[in-house]
């Protein structure tokens, strides 16, 4: 790659964070962070495939140790190359008591997460980012980060209904608010400076590929923390009772499907995120002219009612 640049794409697992950073390795060298660096292979060979560069690394956000472990070791893979963009995307820890039941702990993990390790990835972010002139910083967030809510989906035949989760959620919203908070801040202080900061509201049932042969039940959409109780036998051919069968239907019938109102499957399939939709977003904030930067967007599907 003749490319000098680097992009980071922290919570680089398979869905948006994949998406990111295929998306981004069009233009950067792209360094995957996760807990555990082995499951980030297949998105590496991945990026590769698509004829991008990319490498991954062992990170654990929350631990300030870990995160300068994984800097150093990203700026020896990569010794001359300049910081230019940086995505926080790592999976929101999610606890849903009513208040009173609630513990201290309970917020533990969503503010050691969102707060702690947004500051740790950020101090060893952004120098990069100073010393190259500046660059682009995009925090993933949620519903939740305004209004205080969360949303339960449930999908039933071709139709999605929601119904607003506006309860018992005051030990996931706290550290979404304070995650934007952070943005907000660093957009202010580091904006004059060349860095684009963005936050980016991404809510709503993910289309993914794993979700495949899903059990029915209870699926987590491992980055918004939305639930969805899914329930689409014969939607897509004969499936087999207690599972969301989806193998039979080809890559191109889903694609064709969310943008051909006439596909009998159109109705679910452009109800959820597509996760290359969502990095395509992403990848076009940073290439934005710095006299229009955006820093805030909110995406979710073109059918939400809450």
């Amino acid at each position: 790659m003749a490319s000098k640049t680097l992009a980071v794409i922290l919570g680089a697992g398979p869905g948006t964070g994949q998406a990111l950073a295929v998306a981004f390795a069009k233009h950067h060298s792209v360094a995957l962070l996760a807990r555990n660096a082995s499951a980030l292979d297949s998105v590496a060979a991945a990026v590769r495939g698509a004829g991008g560069d990319a490498a991954p690394f062992s990170c654990d956000a929350t631990n300030a140790e870990s995160v300068d472990a994984a800097f150093a070791a990203i700026r020896a893979q990569w010794p001359n190359h300049q910081l230019k963009a940086a995505c926080f995307n790592a999976a929101n820890p999610f606890v849903s008591k009513p208040f009173l039941e609630l513990e201290a702990k309970d917020l533990k993990p969503g503010l050691d997460l969102n707060v702690y390790g947004a500051f740790h990835f950020c101090q060893k972010a952004i120098p990069e980012m100073l010393k190259s002139g500046g660059g682009f910083l995009c925090f993933s967030g949620a519903t939740a980060s305004t209004k205080g809510t969360f949303l339960l989906e449930t999908v039933a035949a071709t139709r999605l209904t929601a119904t607003p989760g506006s309860a018992n959620f005051a030990a996931f919203a706290p550290a979404k608010f304070a995650l934007r908070g952070l943005s907000q801040s660093l957009a202010r202080e580091f904006g004059p400076q060349g860095i684009h900061v963005v936050h980016a509201i991404i809510d709503g049932e993910f289309q993914l590929r794993s979700m495949r042969g899903t059990p029915r039940g209870t699926q987590q959409a491992s980055h918004a923390g939305i639930i969805s109780t899914a329930r689409i036998e014969g939607m897509m051919g004969k499936a087999e009772e207690g599972t969301v069968r989806r193998s039979s239907l080809p890559d191109e019938a889903v694609a064709a499907a969310r943008t051909d109102f006439r596909k009998p499957v159109f109705d679910v399939l452009s109800q959820r995120l597509e996760p290359s939709a969502i990095a395509d977003t992403i990848l076009h904030l940073s290439q934005q002219d710095r006299s229009c930067w955006t820093q805030e967007i909110d995406m979710r599907p073109f059918s939400e009612k809450w």
